[in-house]
């Protein structure tokens, strides 16, 4: 575990305080001292949520009217008509081709002024509902109210895809930041924590009412939730700006807020004088001149990114004390590390937003008519941004609730370091542990199998070979003594049985080698060689009245030369392989009631894999009796050589029945060089390898 962070900067937190805290963390998240918050949060969500409602439905209207059209012929480009009787350009689907017009901006007034001579909006529909897919569409263009040009673009068929690119996207990222602004003002602590949710609507609103703005086929006018709601919603946008960039000021977070004027009121003060122009215009005129309502919802929303900024770099400046907080009475006022750490991360992604939703798509809208980036990018970008605001401020909000709880968990993370330590001492000590007691198993073992070999398999092979003799001796005198004086028949019969008590000893004998797995044999033959022998004459001498086959390809084990087997890497692989076959092997014998069973090895890729296959009854793996540990070691074994061991079984009644046991082991970086080219060839055949074994 790492050491303790400093205050505030928590990094990833260990799991055990993590539990001990999340009861507390939780529930600091749902109270809070004040109690006029506690009246005032549900009043606000439920608020939010009446609005959430209407701009839901609203947006629902405006995305079945252009659903509606889906399938039908148009211009391949997004069009609209304006309160003043203009038709220009929204904007063009990523799958056309791009349109040599730029949309209605301040500094451009291009519009279309007929099509196909027919003139105004209902001409463009007039020549989209007689138009097929393909056919060219003239339009005549009026610049700045006087140069005319024309240009020609084939019709086109208005799909989902071109809705979804456009206007779906939209849609989604509207939710998504309608919802975020739910979450954050239902979960508020305060009444800056419901800035930082109310403040998430101007930009939901834009979105989500980005339907009512475009037309497909059809010469829909610019409605009143276009002239109302969108265009204003903008201006909206400038004054959250402001309003957020002057919640998260040092002097504003020090303490718990309630509503103050200058704070909360004065950003949105402008927008009455908007609002007025708006419904007067509306009333008076029956519409909003839709190129004035845009310039100054527009100006004001790049006025409010541009105080916005100011006022966010202010703050830094005052969180790196280079201006300081002072009092009223012009003491100079301590921030709090708390403080800091919130509103370092806080204005950091704050400013980033503001500056790319400010040059991507205020900006660009109030020069260009459309964002700097293509429509679709430019929606998901929209979608994800709302996602990572509300990830930062509800880590930050757990980060503030933690900070003092970590204070007083301070000593208890101190004892589990303490004691995470020692079990890291007594698991590499228990490691060390294991890898001796392997090591010792596998030198008692081939001590023991060298004994067995020398000494007792060597007396009892020499006891038969003399009783042979002198059995073969004695019955030739027989023979040829006539005089029938020597008795020797009893002597003769006595000779067979110790002879046969001397074959069925050296027969045990071998068995018992074969139980330790025969370690003398292995590294006097070689691995292979060893296996070899081991499936052709030990196994069959020891099981005679077994059916089993047992198939042999051993092939891939050269490149265990006897060179590499003498090292220590080389040695453990040997010892796991030679350990797991041999186990394996008896465990078919004994147990599964097979009639086949193969023993397949491969190498590629540095790895070497040895499986043993069986068509027996199979076993439950979880089932093992603790005292059968022939499985357990082989696994050790594979371990302590960097390999795994893996088994598979299944009982005989189903189709693929039977018990796989694979072990997969890496092998050194000289047993490739040395045998690259063996690697490479292919396995030999079946009577290559039988003319090797034979020899």
């Amino acid at each position: 575990m790492s050491p303790p962070q400093p205050p505030l900067r928590l990094g990833p937190l260990a799991t055990p305080i993590t539990n001990m805290l999340d009861c507390e963390v939780s529930n600091s998240l749902q109270t809070t001292n004040d109690g006029w918050w506690l009246s005032l949060r549900p009043r606000l969500t439920l608020i939010y949520i009446v609005v959430a409602l209407v701009l839901l439905t609203l947006s629902g209207l405006g995305q079945l009217r252009l659903l509606d059209q889906v399938g039908k012929v148009f211009g391949g480009f997004f069009w609209a008509i304006d309160t003043d009787g203009r038709v220009v350009v929204v904007s063009t689907p990523s799958q056309q081709p791009s349109m040599t017009i730029q949309s209605d901006s301040a500094n451009n007034t291009i519009r279309i002024i007929a099509a196909n001579h027919h003139q105004g909006g209902n001409g463009l529909a007039q020549a989209y509902a007689t138009a097929h897919d393909g056919d060219p569409i003239t339009y005549t263009i009026l610049q700045n109210t006087s140069a005319q040009s024309t240009i020609t673009r084939p019709a086109t068929i208005f799909t989902l895809d071109m809705w979804w690119q456009n206007y779906g996207l939209a849609l989604l990222a509207g939710l998504c930041w309608l919802l975020v602004g739910g979450i954050l003002l239902a979960t508020a602590q305060d009444w800056s924590g419901a800035v930082e949710g109310i403040t998430l609507l101007p930009p939901s609103m834009l979105l989500l009412l980005d339907s009512h703005w475009g037309n497909v086929q059809r010469a829909d006018p610019a409605d009143i939730v276009f002239q109302l709601l969108w265009v204003p919603s903008f201006a909206l946008l400038g004054a959250a700006f402001i309003h957020l960039s002057l919640t998260y000021r040092p002097e504003a977070l020090v303490k718990q807020r309630r509503p103050k004027m200058r704070i909360d009121m004065l950003p949105y003060l402008p927008l009455l004088a908007l609002l007025a122009f708006e419904w007067i215009t509306y009333l008076v005129l029956g519409h909003v001149p839709t190129r004035a309502n845009l310039l100054l919802s527009l100006g004001y929303a790049a006025i409010g990114g541009v105080i916005s900024l100011i006022v966010g770099l202010q703050s830094i400046l005052r969180l790196a004390n280079i201006l300081p907080l002072r009092h009223a009475g012009g003491q100079v006022e301590p921030i709090p590390a708390r403080v800091k750490h919130r509103l370092g991360d806080l204005l950091t992604l704050w400013i980033g937003g503001v500056t790319l939703g400010f040059c991507l798509s205020v900006l660009p809208i109030l020069f260009t008519g459309q964002t700097l980036l293509p429509l679709p990018m430019f929606y998901l970008l929209a979608a994800v941004y709302p996602l990572l605001l509300w990830y930062a401020i509800r880590s930050l909000r757990l980060v503030d609730t933690l900070h003092v709880a970590l204070e007083q968990k301070d000593d208890a993370l101190q004892q589990l370091q303490s004691t995470t330590t020692k079990l890291r001492l007594s698991n590499s000590e228990l490691q060390r542990a294991t890898s001796l007691l392997l090591h010792a198993d596998a030198h008692l073992r081939s001590l023991l199998s060298q004994r067995i070999h020398d000494q007792p398999k060597q007396q009892a092979l020499r006891i038969r070979s003399l009783l042979a003799h002198w059995q073969h001796k004695l019955q030739v005198e027989t023979e040829q003594d006539g005089s029938g004086k020597v008795a020797v028949q009893p002597v003769i019969e006595l000779l067979g049985k110790v002879r046969k008590i001397s074959e069925e000893l050296e027969e045990d004998l071998r068995g018992l080698q074969l139980l330790v797995e025969d370690a003398y044999q292995r590294r006097s033959l070689g691995l292979r060689m060893h296996l070899e022998k081991l499936m052709r004459e030990d196994l069959p001498m020891l099981h005679p009245e077994s059916p089993l086959r047992v198939q042999a390809d051993l092939w891939a084990l050269d490149v265990l030369n006897p060179r590499l087997e003498q090292c220590e890497a080389g040695a453990k692989i040997a010892e796991a392989i030679s350990y797991t076959v041999t186990q394996a092997l008896l465990n078919i014998y004994n147990h599964a009631g097979s009639n086949f069973a193969a023993v397949r090895t491969l190498c590629a890729n540095n790895m070497l894999e040895v499986s043993v296959v069986d068509d027996g009854r199979g076993f439950d793996i979880n089932g093992v009796p603790p005292e059968k540990t022939s499985l357990f070691k082989a696994q050790l074994k594979a371990r302590e050589a960097g390999g795994r061991l893996t088994i598979t079984s299944a009982p005989r009644n189903q189709p693929e029945h039977g018990t796989t046991i694979t072990l997969c082991i890496p092998l050194p970086r000289n047993a490739a060089i040395v045998n690259a080219e063996f690697i490479a060839k292919p396995p030999p055949t079946q009577e290559q390898h039988d003319t090797h074994v034979s020899s």
